[in-house]
């Protein structure tokens, strides 16, 4: 992408960006060999306990980990052979540790499970509890590879368990949920079909909750009904997590009636629902219109007290309650108030844009020692870094915090500290932090990308040397296999545009009588399709990379990736100025067969080109079109027509046209005042902070 023009400007580029490409092993998926020793299987209490990722699970992990074997000892002990001292509990229970801790990365956590079931295989042949529990280790490492965003290495392994007939009701389990987030719901149906035929798939309760959870992730409401009859005919829907399932199903489909059939289809069943039932049934109520369920929410929060539930802070907002008089009430009642309780006062702020009061709770949370975690931070760091009143230093501040406190971020977090660096144009920052998130082996996503394209895009006095910037992060998003989309291309546009230089008034020769409108489309299309270049004429190397990137985005197959609106205004506009009108109204016929409503600066900018080049009818036809369309005009809007009805002599036009823009006056002048708050808002946050 401009590189003739851009060759000797590397040096500069590479100092801004030699920390942008990292060894790409950082980030990519590593291929790890799986050892190919199995053999028998475990219980199916064990089996259950492997198919269990949750955080619960990492929480008892947690608390065990003073009494678990470190893996330094493991180390130590498999170095001096000595054998006696490491049992097979010891291993299942590191094994487990090293797959939920979040301390641990993912490729770290296949390292040393290979290396344990490599230890545990010289032991499995002799003696018995290490033949039970080599299976249980294999579980836990299909769950590192699918934690490493590796689906093809977790079946390679699954693979090799099924040969040998060591498939139970955990190593489904863990395949279903490997799919669930990595593969497709064809993938789930295949595999589930699959292991029926071949005698694999197992009646388990369990195995089929995981299954209903797959297919609901896919908004697949008759698959998972038609599952659940499965389960109810062969008598395995008789626990509380198998109508939870379910009534999640209806909850995510919205339909709160139906997860109030399941409810109390449960209960006269003779299961007696927990709480966490009782907030999924208040959550389908309470999703869209709180108002609209109110006596049935009463109801349930009624039901909720007179069996000594504690109340969590999501049941009083429905009722109407504010988030801090809700914690305070919590307190007064002697109810524990946990994390999660002030996250959900934090959301509930932010979302209706009350940042101070999202303070407040990060202010209460001190006060009552409710410790913030990883949620609490992204939520504060995510709002903070897109308010433009609060400094970005502010924001960084906050994420050290969150590193002191050992906790982990996410892509969200990463995303939202990258777009914190647009307040200050700190591209080296957010250039650091893409760096950062690889020693974390986090995998940046389109919205990390286009967020450090649009801190290119913050930058002041926009040079050549900022659209080769772009071109290079650009290329190693596609080396990391990251898909941009229409966005990315805009903001790569947009860039371009702001070194596209005005060009000379030209008035084109006027068309022959005998040469139809069809050949002028004809020789339209062929300018900016073909690429054939007017020898008559120097295009500016601008031009030819907004072109090329027009007709990339064109042609390309993906949706995501089709021009929107934003496009059709961004090119139209450069092409107008640059005076390719040829070009420029190409890609406005385009937008009019795609039915887009341009905003008033493209038609502005179009009908000014046409008028510089003498085709002043066409520009008029522009005119008709804003109105067919009915976009407004502004006060640019009217000095061009009524300049263009001057040039054509249409003097009954003229005076319509002026009535028409007195009537329209106190519209006109609202639009030049907010033009004018928009130039001074502009003018301030460049100043130096």
């Amino acid at each position: 992408m401009l590189r003739k023009t851009t060759v000797s400007l590397w040096p500069t580029i590479t100092r801004s960006i030699q920390h942008v490409k990292p060894a790409r092993h950082g980030i990519h998926i590593t291929r790890h060999r799986p050892y190919g020793f199995f053999y028998s299987t475990e219980s199916a209490a064990a089996a259950t306990a492997a198919a269990q990722a949750t955080t619960s699970e990492a929480a008892a992990a947690a608390e065990s980990a003073s009494k678990r074997l470190p893996w330094e000892r493991y180390r130590e002990l498999v170095a001096a052979n000595h054998n006696e001292q490491i049992t097979a509990a010891d291993l299942q229970q590191l094994s487990k540790f090293t797959v939920v801790a979040k301390t641990i990365k993912p490729s770290e956590a296949i390292t040393r499970l290979q290396d344990i079931l490599k230890y545990m295989s010289t032991r499995k042949d002799t003696e018995p509890d290490f033949k039970a529990a080599f299976p249980l280790c294999c579980n836990f490492l299909i769950r590192a590879y699918i934690r490493h965003g590796d689906l093809k290495t977790a079946r390679l392994v699954f693979d090799k368990m099924a040969m040998v007939g060591d498939v139970n009701e955990g190593t489904l389990s863990e395949m279903l949920s490997g799919i669930r987030q990595l593969g497709t719901r064809a993938e789930i149906y295949e595999f589930q079909k699959t292991m029926e035929r071949q005698g694999l798939w197992v009646n388990s309760s369990v195995v089929y909750t995981n299954l209903i959870y797959a297919l609901r992730d896919f908004n697949d409401t008759l698959g998972c009904r038609h599952y659940f009859q499965e389960m109810k005919s062969k008598g395995l829907a008789d626990t509380e997590h198998a109508y939870k399932a379910v009534m999640s199903v209806y909850r995510k489909a919205n339909s709160p009636h139906v997860v109030l059939k399941y409810f109390n289809e449960m209960k006269e069943a003779g299961i007696q629902p927990s709480i966490a039932v009782y907030g999924l049934l208040f959550q389908s109520f309470s999703h869209d219109d709180p108002q609209q369920h109110k006596a049935i929410l009463q109801s349930i929060f009624q039901e909720m007290k007179t069996r000594n539930f504690p109340i969590d802070l999501a049941f009083y907002l429905p009722l109407g309650w504010e988030p801090l008089d809700a914690l305070q009430q919590m307190i007064n009642h002697k109810h524990p108030v946990k994390v999660r309780d002030c996250n959900v006062g934090l959301s509930y702020y932010i979302k209706n844009n009350q940042f101070s009061d999202a303070l407040n709770v990060m202010k209460w949370m001190n006060e009552h020692k409710v410790k913030m975690d990883s949620y609490s931070y992204g939520i504060m760091i995510d709002a903070l870094a897109k308010d433009p009143d609060t400094s970005p230093q502010l924001v960084f501040d906050l994420y050290e915090d969150m590193k002191r406190h050992k906790l982990l971020p996410d892509t969200v977090v990463f995303t939202s500290l990258i777009s914190n660096c647009c307040k200050n144009q700190d591209l080296d920052k957010a250039l650091s932090l893409l760096q950062e998130m690889q020693s974390y082996e986090i995998k940046p996503n389109t919205y990390t990308f286009n967020s450090i394209l649009n801190v290119v895009t913050s930058m002041t006095d926009t040079s050549s040397i900022d659209v080769e910037r772009a071109s290079v992060i650009w290329s190693h998003m596609t080396e990391l296999g990251v898909q941009p989309d229409t966005r990315t291309c805009n903001i790569y546009l947009s860039l371009i545009a702001r070194l596209i230089k005005a060009a000379p008034i030209h008035h084109e020769p006027a068309r022959p009588a005998a040469t139809p409108l069809a050949d002028e489309r004809y020789i339209q299309k062929t300018a900016l399709w073909e690429e054939i270049e007017d020898t008559n004429r120097r295009v500016p190397q601008t031009v030819k990379e907004m072109q090329r990137m027009y007709r990339y985005m064109r042609r390309h197959k993906l949706e995501s990736m089709q021009p929107d609106f934003v496009t059709y205004a961004i090119v139209i506009s450069a092409m107008s100025t640059a005076g390719e009108v040829r070009s420029a109204m190409q890609v406005y016929d385009d937008a009019k067969i795609n039915r887009v409503t341009l905003p008033i600066p493209a038609y502005n900018n179009m009908m000014m080109a046409l008028q510089r080049c003498g085709r002043v009818s066409e520009s008029m036809g522009i005119w008709h079109d804003m109105k067919l369309q009915g976009v407004l005009p502004n006060s640019t809007t009217y000095s061009i027509v009524l300049e263009n009805c001057e040039q054509l002599g249409l003097v009954d036009s003229i005076e319509n046209i002026r009535r028409q823009r007195k009537l329209d006056f106190d519209r006109l002048q609202e639009l030049e005042r907010k033009r004018e708050m928009r130039k001074l808002e502009k003018s301030l946050s460049k100043r130096p902070q």
